[in-house]
């Protein structure tokens, strides 16, 4: 009998632990349930918070490159040794190709170039642009692909007329700068142009277009002369140059061409941005 009551009592206590059990997760979920919507207002105070942040240092950071940009100049032309500028360029002009004929090509340029003044008047660049050049209306006869309907080439066809030449390179230049006049505006320039074409297109007058990358020299030199003057933080540039080298790299191309060079002719515009 002391062992039916014993046992029963242990069924008691398990039963008891049981509905304490099911009873305190009961309040650790409630405390969960009841935890959640704090916790997502915890969460948007942090993102509001985060976001005020990343907004200000957004702010922050385009008014240091504003400052950075716009700058309290010296007195246009005044500039001390070792000074040195970065300055995007963007210009427009007239290209030509001479032993070949034709008319001016409305040219284009942009690019950006860094300046230091290793003496008072004295200064050294280094650039890169990306440039248009060629001719219109050239009088050349150049051989085309013949395509069947299924755009199979099948062979070739001579095409003589009026031709568009554009060609596109993109420059990197070394050049010295030689202010004369001590603050002076005025600066005259000369050095080397290393070019390399990126695409080059001969288009038919009222027909074809043919690409002739293949038909003329993909990298060639030019030694340009300019002169610049400087407003402010804005220079005004214009540059000559003629490229020594003829075009045509293949027997058709100089069949063509002949012996054209490049020729160009441009007026830029730059926003210097004083760096040291």
């Amino acid at each position: 009998m002391n062992s039916l009551f014993l046992y029963c009592g242990q069924i008691a206590v398990s039963l008891h632990s049981y509905h304490t059990s099911i009873r305190m997760k009961k309040v650790i979920l409630s405390i969960l349930v009841l935890m959640l919507p704090v916790m997502g207002l915890q969460a948007q105070i942090i993102n509001k918070r985060n976001k005020d942040k990343i907004s200000q240092d957004i702010k922050n950071g385009f008014k240091t490159a504003m400052d950075a940009i716009k700058q309290d100049t010296k007195p246009s032309g005044e500039h001390n040794q070792w000074d040195g500028y970065v300055a995007p360029r963007v210009g427009i002009g007239v290209a030509s190709l001479p032993g070949a004929g034709g008319r001016p090509e409305a040219a284009y340029l942009f690019g950006t170039y860094i300046e230091a003044f290793v003496t008072t008047n004295l200064g050294i660049s280094f650039g890169m642009d990306y440039q248009h050049q060629g001719a219109n209306s050239v009088r050349s006869s150049v051989e085309v692909p013949v395509t069947d309907a299924n755009g199979k080439v099948t062979g070739t066809t001579v095409a003589s007329g009026k031709y568009d030449y554009n060609l596109n390179y993109v420059n990197t230049s070394y050049l010295i700068h030689w202010y004369p006049w001590p603050y002076r505006a005025v600066s005259f320039y000369t050095g080397l142009q290393i070019s390399r074409l990126m695409t080059a297109k001969a288009k038919l007058h009222g027909g074809s277009k043919a690409e002739i990358n293949d038909e003329i020299h993909e990298g060639e030199v030019n030694f340009p002369i300019g002169a610049s003057y400087e407003w402010k933080q804005w220079e005004f540039d214009v540059r000559y140059f003629i490229s020594p080298r003829e075009l045509a790299s293949s027997h058709k191309a100089k069949n063509i061409l002949g012996n054209a060079r490049n020729m160009m002719l441009s007026v830029s515009v730059a926003y210097r941005i004083k760096i040291f």
